[in-house]
């Protein structure tokens, strides 16, 4: 989360935010809730940093739509600790709900909160239109390297990882 989180975007310096990937793989690698408060808890972290850091004194974490943001995390490991590694269409299918509920979710909350305020004329539908590609594109990927990366574990079962089958 510390190579990801600090941008939402691909630059030269950074890759986009992987955090949704990584608790759907913390979901299936752990037993459930076993780290996920330490997960939320650096997830705060980072993002009082960066506030701090940038001074973006118009962000507060304490606000419904950083909460509804949040919550898309333990849903993500929730969904992944109830899931089978091995089949690829159940694979598939999960983390594309995870990955679509989470940008309604996230990009909704922040619509609500920050975007409606400032200008009523850019409607949801289309804050939605602007930002649904780029978030299905980092976040489908992610998954796609997620799975190969479980794959590979699960084929050659190394000293010290296990990865949890249902």
């Amino acid at each position: 989360m510390f190579l990801t989180r600090f941008s939402h975007e691909l630059t030269s310096f950074s890759m986009p935010d992987a955090s949704l990937i990584i608790f759907f793989a913390a979901g299936l690698l752990f037993k459930p809730a076993r780290l996920l408060a330490l997960f939320i808890f650096t997830i705060i972290f980072i993002d009082s940093l960066v506030i701090y850091k940038e001074n973006y004194t118009e962000i507060g974490l304490l606000n419904v739509g950083y909460l509804l943001h949040l919550s898309i995390y333990p849903l993500a490991w929730f969904v992944a600790s109830r899931l089978k590694i091995t089949n690829f269409s159940t694979f598939s299918q999960s983390i594309l709900w995870v990955i679509l509920l989470s940008f309604l979710i996230s990009y909704g909350s922040h619509y609500y909160l920050y975007i409606l305020s400032s200008s009523t004329a850019y409607s949801l539908l289309s804050f939605f239109q602007d930002n649904l590609w780029t978030y299905l594109l980092s976040n489908i990927g992610y998954a796609i390297i997620l799975f190969v990366i479980l794959k590979v574990i699960r084929s050659h079962e190394r000293v010290g990882l296990e990865v949890r089958s249902n």
